[in-house]
Parts: structure tokens; C-alpha cells; sequence
């Protein structure tokens, strides 16, 4: 009688660390698939953010501007960046001397 209780105990925390070993493994797969579809996403955000920034740099480079300041914040910190203040200096200078 002791045996058979002792061996039905033994099976029941048996089942429940089999029960609870499958759920851990289902937890993981599913933490792992959301954090593969939440690391797409961001990706493709990205690359979706520089090629805009691209096509925008490029339309702004064909324009005739004298000085073009970018400033940027994003998730990877603050940008300043300004174009052509040399080149319209010289051009100021070389209008002035003719």
C-alpha cells in the first residue's frame, strides 16, 4: 500500500514537472517569435527612415541653396549637421569681386 502511494505521488510530480517543462518551452518559443517580429519590424522601420532621409537629402542637394542645416534626434542621439556654408561664403566673395 506504501509503495503504491509513494509511486502515485512520484507520478503526479512527475506529470506536473512535464506539465510545467512544456509550458516553460511554449513560454520561450513565444517570447522568442515576438521578440523576432518586433526586431523586423524596427528593421524595416529603419530602412524605411533612410530611405526617405535619402531621397530627401538628394532633393534637397538639387535644389539651389546657399546654406542647408539638418538637425536630426532620434533614438540615436542628436545631429547637427550644416552644408554649403563654405561654399556660399566663396560664392558671396567671388560676386562681391566681380
Amino acid at each position: 500500500m506504501m509503495n503504491e502511494t509513494l509511486a502515485t505521488a512520484v507520478s503526479d510530480h512527475g506529470a506536473l514537472a512535464l506539465a510545467l517543462a512544456i509550458a516553460g518551452t511554449a513560454a520561450g518559443l513565444v517570447r522568442a517569435y515576438v521578440a523576432h517580429r518586433t526586431r523586423l519590424h524596427e528593421e524595416r522601420e529603419a530602412s524605411t527612415r533612410t530611405a526617405a532621409r535619402a531621397t530627401w537629402l538628394v532633393r534637397l542637394a538639387e535644389a539651389d541653396h546657399d546654406v542647408v542645416r539638418i538637425v536630426e534626434r532620434d533614438r540615436d542621439g542628436h545631429r547637427e549637421v550644416e552644408l554649403g556654408s563654405r561654399d556660399a561664403t566663396r560664392r558671396d566673395d567671388t560676386r562681391e569681386a566681380a
